[in-house]
């Protein structure tokens, strides 16, 4: 299978090239906005505050999961794409004006964790009805190769932006970002997926629930993204920390950070893509391992170019054992259960991100960011090894049944 093997097909082109622009703006965003939230209250503990405010929303998920597997998944997309171009709009707007303290940024970021609680579990579900089945693992890596590739030119154009023009510029491009997916919603048609019974919405998670725990092999994916989300993933949020007190550089570092890890999980996406079907619960768990060497090894280091190389190799493991899970989760997943466990697989790493991001910069504040993010790493490697051990050797994708009761 080739790498690109998914952008053959028309419709699947049309929404990985809108989502691609979009998000471009929403990674100018998130480099903006905690610049502006760092030069607003210069806390360590604020900056990742407002990662976590921005995350913590995502714990409805699951019922925008649930909402996924009995409504036209298009629909709620465009709804949800619709609400953070607002929200972004009038971010920019409160900042151009002047009036945007710490609490209107939060209250505004907030919102926009709402929006992604729904829409991106109901994005994952959405992606297989436009390709055929034998590319649905090429599909899902390159979706997660343009948001790695958006991290790295995102962060680029915002940096110098940020400095000549201002961070509510920033914010208003990304509100003009959204318009790029919502044309290829409309366009596209979607192959039709028959929705779930009409049972109340407590059942329907219920069940979800049940399902994904029954299933050994997905219940240890989601556990291994849980594991990086919480230990490994808040490196991104330390950042601007990392850039200013261990680099004593300013906004262009920090850009240039961002960058190096988008670059990494981009030469990682294609990899994956390139692997296609053939992904396994060993392979998620020698990439977390891995990652977590990789982040031991940017947490110990002081010197800059050293960082960069280190956060790439970072940001490769991180995006195959993050495309892997997702791959490996919907080769093995019923279709009227997709986008509730797809809620789930999302919940443990938009859902613990913010929590690890909290009491990273709480730990940061008293221990210091490096001896922060090496601890977290040190975990990653344990539980990575662990799985790897656990899973060695296990039935190909789609040799194995899909229920393995028991640990």
């Amino acid at each position: 299978m080739g790498q690109f093997d998914s952008l053959r097909y028309r419709d699947y082109r049309l929404v990985w090239t809108g989502a691609f622009l979009s998000n471009v703006g929403t990674w100018m965003q998130s480099i903006a906005l905690n610049w502006y939230v760092l030069l607003l209250t210069h806390s360590t503990f604020w900056v990742s505050f407002v990662t976590f405010i921005n995350f913590m929303p995502t714990v409805i998920s699951p019922i925008g999961g649930a909402y996924s597997d009995r409504v036209d998944r298009r629909r709620i997309l465009v709804v949800t794409q619709t609400f953070m171009m607002v929200d972004a709009a009038v971010l920019a707007l409160w900042v151009w004006l002047g009036h945007a303290g710490l609490a209107p940024v939060l209250i505004l970021t907030f919102g926009l964790g709402l929006a992604v609680g729904f829409n991106n579990p109901t994005w994952m579900a959405f992606v297989p009805s436009l390709v055929p089945s034998e590319s649905l693992v090429n599909a899902i890596a390159l979706n997660s190769g343009q948001f790695s590739l958006a991290r790295v030119i995102g962060p680029a154009i915002a940096g110098p932006l940020i400095g000549a023009i201002g961070a509510a510029w920033v914010f208003g491009i990304n509100a003009l970002s959204f318009v790029a997916v919502l044309i290829p919603l409309v366009l596209v048609s979607s192959r039709p997926v028959a929705p779930a019974p009409g049972r109340d919405l407590r059942d329907l998670l219920r069940d979800g629930f049940r399902y994904t725990m029954a299933n050994r092999r997905i219940r240890s994916g989601i556990g291994a993204i849980a594991v990086a989300s919480f230990f490994a993933a808040p490196v991104s949020a330390l950042m601007p920390i990392f850039t200013t007190d261990v680099y004593h550089r300013g906004a262009a570092g920090y850009g240039g950070l961002a960058a190096s890890m988008g670059i990494g999980s981009v030469i990682g996406a294609l990899g994956i893509a390139r692997l296609g079907n053939r992904v396994s619960p060993a392979l998620i768990g020698a990439s977390l391992a891995l990652l977590g060497a990789s982040l031991f090894g940017f947490a110990v280091v002081s010197n800059y170019l050293a960082g960069l190389v280190l956060l790439a190799a970072f940001g490769f493991m991180l995006l195959v054992a993050i495309a892997a899970t997702n791959g490996d989760i919907q080769l093995h997943v019923d279709e009227a259960m997709r986008g509730r466990v797809l809620s789930l697989y999302f919940l443990s790493f938009g859902g613990l991100f913010p929590l690890g991001a909290l009491a990273a910069g709480g730990i940061a504040s008293v221990v210091g960011v490096q001896a922060t993010t090496a601890g977290g790493a040190a975990f990653c490697i344990a539980w990575g090894v662990w799985l790897y051990l656990r899973f060695r050797g296990a039935a190909a994708p789609g040799a194995a049944p899909a229920f393995e009761p028991g640990a």
